[in-house]
């Protein structure tokens, strides 16, 4: 099992790399946990200070990315206790590096009504800023393409067409009102010579992409800061010239073999009802470019020429454009949100999309949610084990246990203070009956309907009654294979559960086995040897504290009876909204 550690300065500059360090634990954790690598480095480290990142690899496979948020070089002839193991040290650079809790979970102000809850997943992502996504089913070029042209035929309709000679009504413009015979690419993400309506538009900055630059300027130090040091001649000899070549060839071949049919202005608007991102700081126009039956920004993605880029966040993006299945072009991928027929009547929510998903995959009835390292979402019903082991006492060690703390077999539900229709309690009684009562409450804003509620709080029944599963697994020579959220069964003699099992727990989906779901995997790297710590939780938990996670980021019951019914935030569709 191969490894390798990165440090990158405050500038993004990596200034140093080991395939073998003294000791390290790199710890990635359930989301609403923070991920973390700590220990000591090799004594030839000059520079490493708060702020700094440490990347950790794991078969060439980025495992976490955490910032130093401590340093503590020390010399002296003594022995210090670091992790669990007394190191003996002349001259020793301890460090610890941790993450934020929850990365990617941005809030999301939406309301639905009458929906399903895979449809709810879907929009709520594409509505969160930043690069937390899903994917769709792509396997290469021109599948991509073709599916974002078939989305903009879906949007294209005579009333929303560009007016003429004018770019702040309308939204797409095409046919003979587009003269393409001097449009040619001025770099991989940049066409230039557009006429519109007989009039010479400035260049076109393709929305949702952006390439490596064809010469050393701001933005491609942007992209890499080393190059800040350098000197043009450097950077015309350099990879990223030849990319950057390589993506302007690349944009041109599409224009010169599909032409141009249509332009799409970003439609984005801001709450005045203009647009807001359709002319960039440089004077650019924004948008998508259409040919052949293609998608021109899609395609340059799925050609390996361009990578996804959210402008700000992609706070100027249109979540009905679904421009997030972007991510999914960038290779062979599936979809990661399963069909959960199950509908909500009315949500409203404002809170972290991660908080969201945690409450969705309740109601959904025994879905749960995983989010790796680029920020993908998958969010499924683990019908099946996504890998079994099999107890081999010369390569692992097992414990399997319960605890129950955090346990939970009545519910006092609280929904929407405004509409106050929905206050009601909810029990358990077979856990009551082995483990005795315990009731929580459970405020949770964005429910004002009996029926949704009774969905939410039947999905934590299935699970927060039941004593957590304890299990931990360590592999003596490391495990590259397995991450946080895999659901886990473990087999062979003399493995067994030791306290009883319930009827109706987990839903009675994982009757008679021993199964638990991943939420924290720990790599321990010392010279060439590797091991790996695998805690398991219970199977149906995506995060350690569900009752408390899900609504951390709601506003207070007293903001949210503020409201009136005059106010601009206030919707007249029959759904309370919190935005």
């Amino acid at each position: 099992m191969r490894y390798r550690i990165e440090i990158l300065d405050t500038f993004g500059r990596r200034v140093y790399s080991f395939s073998q360090v003294p000791l390290i634990e790199a710890v990635r954790c359930a989301p609403d946990q923070r991920d973390s690598v700590r220990g000591i480095l090799p004594m030839n480290v000059r520079e490493l200070g708060i702020g700094y990142r440490v990347k950790v690899y794991v078969d060439d496979r980025l495992f976490c990315d955490v910032a130093v948020t401590g340093v503590a070089p020390q010399w002296s002839d003594t022995r210090k206790l670091i992790l669990d193991r007394y190191v003996r040290f002349h001259e020793v650079v301890e460090f610890i590096a941790e993450g934020d809790i929850a990365p990617g979970n941005r809030l999301v102000s939406r309301a639905y009504a009458n929906q399903s809850i895979d449809a709810i997943v879907k929009d709520a992502i594409d509505s969160a800023l930043g690069p937390i996504h899903y994917t769709i089913a792509h396997a290469a070029y021109p599948q991509g393409a073709e599916h974002e042209y078939l989305k903009f035929l879906a949007r294209k309709m005579p009333g929303n067409e560009l007016q003429v000679s004018r770019i702040a009504t309308g939204q797409w413009v095409g046919g003979v009102r587009v003269n393409t015979s001097g449009a040619y690419a001025k770099d991989g993400d940049t066409i230039a010579g557009l006429v519109v309506d007989g009039v010479a538009w400035p260049d076109l900055r393709m929305l949702m992409i952006d390439c490596e630059e064809t010469s050393r300027n701001s933005h491609a130090i942007s992209r890499h800061p080393e190059v800040a040091d350098w000197t043009n001649a450097q950077y015309d000899a350099s990879g990223y010239k030849l990319r950057g070549d390589a993506a302007k060839a690349s944009l041109q071949t599409l224009i010169d073999t599909h032409g141009i049919d249509y332009i799409e202005l970003n439609p984005h608007k801001n709450s005045l009802g203009e647009f807001d991102d359709r002319v960039d700081a440089f004077g650019r126009y924004v948008g998508l470019v259409f040919g052949g039956g293609q998608c021109f920004n899609a395609a340059q993605v799925e050609l390996g020429h361009a990578d996804v880029y959210l402008y700000q966040d992609g706070r100027y993006h249109d979540p009905e454009m679904a421009l997030k299945d972007f991510y999914s072009y960038t290779g062979l991928h599936s979809d990661s949100i399963e069909s959960a027929p199950a509908g909500l009547i009315a949500l409203d929510t404002s809170v972290g999309v991660l908080e969201l998903l945690t409450a969705l995959a309740y109601a959904a009835g025994g879905y749960v949610w995983t989010v790796n390292e680029a920020l993908a979402v998958r969010f499924y019903k683990p019908a099946r084990p996504d890998r079994v082991w099999f107890y081999d006492a010369v390569r692992m060690g097992v414990s399997l246990g319960a605890n129950r703390e955090g346990l939970a077999n009545a519910i006092y539900f609280d929904g929407n203070p405004v509409s106050g229709s929905v206050s009601k309690t909810y029990a358990r009684g077979e856990s009551i009956d082995e483990y005795g009562f315990e009731g929580r409450a459970l405020e949770h804003f964005g429910i004002s309907r009996e029926e949704d509620a009774d969905k939410l709080v039947a999905g934590l029944l299935d699970d927060l009654p039941y004593p957590e599963r304890k299990g931990l697994i360590e592999f003596f020579h490391g495990n590259a294979d397995v991450a946080v959220g895999d659901l886990i069964e473990v087999r062979g003699a003399p493995l067994r559960r030791i306290d009883r099992e319930l009827e109706h727990e987990w839903g009675g989906q994982f009757s008679g086995r021993l199964v638990g779901r991943v939420n924290e995997v720990v790599h321990r790297f010392s010279g060439a040897y590797v091991s790996t710590l695998v805690r398991l939780t219970s199977p149906l938990r995506s995060v350690t504290a569900p009752l408390s996670f899900m609504v951390r980021s709601q506003p207070s019951g007293s903001a949210v009876f503020q409201f009136r019914l005059d106010d601009a935030g206030v919707g007249l569709d029959g759904v309370h909204h919190l935005d």
